[in-house]
């Protein structure tokens, strides 16, 4: 869930524990809190992992669309020496806006307007996203019971310059959706231009009948 930032500063660590003013946190060996702080840690971790390393295999595929795009093939043994120069120049080019701004004009000339245009404010969106999990701590808050002065739960956040985002179950969820909508999308237009059978939604190979079906004869 994001809400405004407002006034919240930011804190020097990964995954500390914030406290207002007046705040407290309580931990007792006697009231384990769960998920612990550590639990949540690793949680946050695996987060930022999986949408980094989810992020190779996009900005891969918006390489190689721009590339199919150019040549009509992603296939070396198909194309000129050119395919190599132009590959080596764009994965030398490590800005993320670049690669999609590259393949903006060939999703819209290869999908219907509304089509594109939700693909293209997705990728602004994974671009926020990606951005966010590589350069911005997390940290962590206190949910207290104040009458009984004890700690009851953590809740975990993480903020850029404008907005924070409380991180649970249906957020890291969002994102997971965010991020197969994105890579699905960038490959099954690269997919069309030479020639292969769409990945389903979920990102998964087409069946193998469809691939049969479509073989040569």
């Amino acid at each position: 869930m994001r809400k405004l930032r407002g006034s919240t500063e930011s804190l020097p660590g990964d995954g500390w524990v914030r406290l207002a003013p007046g705040e407290f946190f309580e931990c007792h060996v006697d009231r384990p809190l769960k998920p612990n702080i550590y639990e949540l840690r690793h949680w946050m971790t695996n987060i930022r992992g999986g949408v980094l390393s989810a992020s190779f295999g996009i900005e891969n595929e918006l390489i190689l669309l721009a590339l199919a795009d150019e040549f009509g093939s992603n296939d070396h043994g198909s194309v000129g020496s050119d395919y190599f120069a132009r590959e080596q120049g764009w994965r030398e080019d490590h800005r993320l806006e670049s690669k999609i701004e590259r393949v903006k004009p060939v999703i819209r000339a290869r999908r219907p307007k509304e089509e594109a245009d939700k693909i293209i404010q997705k990728l602004a969106d994974y671009r926020h996203l990606r951005n966010l999990l590589a350069h911005y701590p997390c940290w962590l808050e206190p949910v207290n019971d104040a009458e009984l002065r004890q700690t009851i739960a953590l809740k975990l956040f993480i903020a850029d310059r404008s907005y924070v985002w409380e991180i649970d179950h249906a957020q890291a969820v969002e994102w997971d959706v965010l991020m197969t909508f994105v890579r699905v999308s960038v490959e099954n237009v690269r997919r069309e231009i030479v020639g292969a059978l769409p990945l389903l939604d979920d990102g998964s190979p087409p069946p193998v009948d469809a691939e049969n079906a479509n073989a040569p004869k």
